[in-house]
C-alpha cells in the first residue's frame, strides 16, 4: 500500500473501532454484551487506533490489548447466543446465526491487528493482507451481519383493532423474505470469502456474490423499513451505498480471479472501503437507532397488544408496594 492508502485504512479503522463497533453493540444492549452502550467500548476503540500511529512494535502491540480483549468477550457473547438458552433464543434462527457472526469475526480482526502491529506473519499472510482484515472484519464483517439481522422483524406495528391494508401486507411479506436471505446470506458469504483467502480467487469470487447478494436483500429490507425525516435519508444513504459498492467488491473479485483489469488497492479503499464505513455502516446503524427508539415509544404508548419488534421491549409494569395503588 502506498503511504497515502495506509492513512486511509488507518482513518477507517479508528472509525470502525471509536465509533460503529460501540454503536452496533449498543444495538444490542447489555443483555447480549457485557457492557454494551457504556464508555469502556468506545475508549477500548481509541486505544486500538492509538496504536496505529505508533511504529510497528511492542508499544503499538500494548495498545491493541484492549481490543483484543473486548473481541473475546464479544466471542464469548457469540458463544452464549448459540446457546439453547441464550440471549437471542427467542428470535429466528437467521437472526442468531447473523448476530453470532457479526460478534464472532471482530475476534479475527484484533488478531491481525495484533500480528500486523508488530510485524508477524498470521496463517501465511502479512503486510497489506493483514492491515486490509481489519476493517474488512469491521465492516463487512461485524456490521453488515448485525445489520442483516436486526431488520428481520423490524417492522411497522399496527394497532390492536386497525384494519390490515393488502398493500402494507404484501410489502411487509417481500420485506420479510428480503431480510431473511440477507441475515442467512450474509454470514454465509463472508465465511465463503474468508475460505476463499486459503483456497483461492475462485472461492473468494463465489462468496463475493453470495455477500454482493445477500447485502442487496438487506438493503431493500432497509429501505421498506418505517422511517421518517433525517432516519430515513440515513437508511437511503446506507442502502445505496452498499449496493453500489458491493459492485465494485465484485469487479474486484471478478479481476482478481480473471486477470482482467480492475481497481488498484488504492482506489478500492477511497471507493469501497469509504462508502461501506461511512455510507453503509455508520448511515444504517444510525437509522436503526432511531427507528428501533421510535418502535420502542410506540410500543409503550400503543400497549402490549402491538406485536414487539426486533430488539425492542415494552417496560415491565412494576406493582406498587402500597396497597390499594397502581403504579405507573
Amino acid at each position: 500500500m502506498s503511504p497515502e492508502t495506509a492513512l486511509l485504512v488507518d482513518l477507517v479503522v479508528a472509525l470502525g473501532l471509536v465509533v460503529v463497533l460501540p454503536l452496533g453493540l449498543s444495538l444490542l444492549g447489555p443483555h447480549v454484551v457485557p457492557g454494551a452502550g457504556g464508555p469502556w467500548w468506545p475508549v477500548a476503540g481509541v486505544a486500538a487506533a492509538a496504536g496505529a500511529w505508533l511504529p510497528h512494535g511492542p508499544a503499538a502491540q500494548l495498545a491493541t490489548v484492549p481490543f483484543l480483549g473486548g473481541s473475546a468477550v464479544l466471542l464469548v457473547a457469540a458463544v452464549r447466543g448459540a446457546l439453547p438458552g441464550g440471549p437471542t433464543a427467542p428470535r429466528p434462527l437467521a437472526v442468531r446465526l447473523a448476530v453470532g457472526v457479526a460478534l464472532a469475526l471482530p475476534s479475527v480482526g484484533a488478531a491481525a491487528m495484533l500480528a500486523d502491529r508488530g510485524g508477524w506473519g498470521l496463517l501465511g499472510f502479512s503486510g497489506t493482507y493483514l492491515a486490509l482484515t481489519v476493517p474488512h472484519m469491521l465492516f463487512a464483517g461485524f456490521t453488515a451481519a448485525l445489520v442483516a439481522g436486526l431488520v428481520v422483524g423490524l417492522d411497522e406495528p399496527r394497532a390492536p383493532g386497525a384494519p390490515e391494508d393488502p398493500v402494507i401486507r404484501d410489502h411487509g411479506r417481500t420485506r420479510d423474505r428480503a431480510a431473511r436471505a440477507g441475515a442467512w446470506g450474509v454470514p454465509v458469504g463472508t465465511g465463503l470469502v474468508l475460505v476463499g483467502y486459503f483456497v483461492g480467487d475462485a472461492a473468494e469470487l463465489a462468496g463475493a456474490l453470495v455477500l454482493t447478494g445477500a447485502l442487496w436483500c438487506t438493503a431493500w429490507a432497509v429501505l421498506g423499513l418505517a422511517a421518517r425525516g433525517w432516519a430515513r435519508g440515513l437508511l437511503v444513504t446506507g442502502s445505496v451505498a452498499v449496493a453500489c459498492s458491493m459492485l465494485l467488491a465484485l469487479w474486484w473479485a471478478v479481476g482478481e480471479a480473471t486477470g482482467l483489469p480492475h481497481p488498484s488497492i488504492g482506489q478500492m479503499a477511497a471507493t469501497h472501503g469509504v462508502a461501506n464505513a461511512v455510507g453503509f455502516a455508520l448511515c444504517t446503524l444510525l437509522g436503526l437507532r432511531v427507528v428501533r427508539g421510535a418502535a420502542g415509544e410506540r410500543l409503550e404508548r400503543e400497549g402490549p397488544g402491538v406485536p414487539a419488534l426486533q430488539g425492542t421491549a415494552t417496560r415491565p409494569h412494576r406493582p406498587s408496594r402500597t396497597p390499594g395503588r397502581r403504579q405507573a
